[in-house]
């Protein structure tokens, strides 16, 4: 049997959600906010941090962009990802990527401390997905996709799950995010 889910109702229902949960932080006085760190300018970049502060503001959720030239040091956004790790009124931040080719990609992601990497791109948030730990968040696209099995009501315990790539930002995350909900899973990949 054949069933199309849909994103759209997923999308709008979590969105439903999250402003309730924003709603009810900010009557205790906290207001959610979000950091987004970018380097230089794209156009791939500007339609996502577009995308996600219309987000944010669409729930309730505040932002601080923290935007940079092209020729910032690495140490100077080494230095603005510690800040936003001690920052209590940061509750999360997004690394927009890529970062110059002159920067140590690797070292800048995991500057963000897991807890605060909405994104799960640091070792230690992707780490806490293949563990079981839940140290930090999936990758986004990972998460959503879950999200949509979950909005369906698709219980997958005893599935044969196919997940095609094995990327760290959508399949393998996905894949063990499945096999921790006891589904059957196969990796299919280019080569």
């Amino acid at each position: 049997m054949f069933t199309e889910l849909l994103g759209l109702p997923a999308a709008k229902e979590l969105d439903r959600i999250t402003a309730e949960q924003v709603d009810r932080l900010v009557a205790k006085g906290i207001l959610p906010t979000l950091a987004i760190v970018r380097v230089g300018r794209a156009a791939d970049t500007d339609a996502y941090l577009s995308s996600a502060v219309k987000k944010c503001t669409k729930v309730g959720i505040a932002v601080r962009e923290f935007c940079f030239e092209d020729s910032v040091s690495q140490e100077e956004l080494t230095e603005t990802i510690l800040e936003i790790n001690e920052n209590d009124a940061i509750h999360g931040c997004l690394l927009l990527l890529p970062l110059p080719k002159r920067m140590d990609e690797r070292a800048v992601k995991n500057a963000l401390v897991p807890r605060k990497d909405v994104d799960g791109m640091t070792e230690g948030a992707l780490g806490g997905i293949f563990t079981g730990s839940n140290t930090g968040f999936m990758p986004c696209t990972s998460e959503a996709c879950l999200r949509i099995l979950d909005y369906y009501g698709m219980d997958i315990t005893g599935k044969n799950a196919v997940v095609i790539g094995r990327s760290l930002v959508i399949g393998k995350p996905l894949a063990m995010e499945l096999l921790n909900r006891n589904a059957t899973v196969t990796i299919c990949h280019s080569k």
